[in-house]
């Protein structure tokens, strides 16, 4: 059943997933790549594409309200001002690294989009270019995971196995990065 289910839908979960949340989703891809459920090239594409999507709906959102008060407030909350600090003097280069920078992915375009002076152009094409890598190496570091699991746990076919340990790893994801967020608020004495 939910063999049938991952088949039917999976590229389109990969792509809804790689555009919320990332790396958990597109490994999880790769190790369904490894078990037959999906097919390689479409999964890094869809993870390709919802990265992509994502990012850059982030960085023009960002730069057409940059003086909205939720986006100032993005902006001046300290773990951007932290991440941004070293990396904002090279705007091109942030913009091909940030996503394999863990929390980078949802503060990077928006740094972008309103303290640097990186053209909307050059933003949209370096984001295409990394986004590409990051699919491509993500979703073969799930293949290899799986190749890797069923070397030592020995041949696995209960998917849903996977996709809880998948859902858990992106809970706890979650669930640190809003930890981080409110502890970056709280005033220091």
């Amino acid at each position: 059943m939910i063999e049938h289910l991952i088949t039917e839908y999976g590229l389109i979960a990969v792509f809804i997933g790689c555009a919320l949340e990332g790396d958990t989703v597109a490994i999880t891809g790769g190790v369904l790549t490894f078990q037959g459920l999906l097919s390689f090239w479409p999964v890094v594409l869809a993870a390709t594409a919802g990265a992509i999507a994502t990012d850059t709906a982030t960085f023009w959102l960002a730069r057409r309200f940059r003086e909205h008060p939720r986006v100032l407030r993005a902006v001046s909350h300290p773990l951007s001002q932290r991440f941004t600090a070293t990396l904002l003097s090279r705007p091109l280069l942030l913009a091909c690294v940030f996503r394999f920078i863990p929390g980078g992915r949802t503060v990077a375009p928006v740094m972008l989009a309103t303290a640097s002076s990186i053209r909307g152009k050059t933003y949209t094409i370096a984001t295409i270019m990394s986004a590409g890598v990051w699919g491509l190496l993500m979703v073969s570091m799930g293949r290899e995971l799986g190749e890797f699991m069923t070397e030592t746990l020995g041949h696995f076919t209960r998917t849903e196995i996977i996709l809880l340990v998948a859902l858990v790893i992106l809970a706890l994801f979650l669930l640190s990065a809003v930890w981080r967020y409110f502890r970056a608020d709280t005033p220091k004495t």
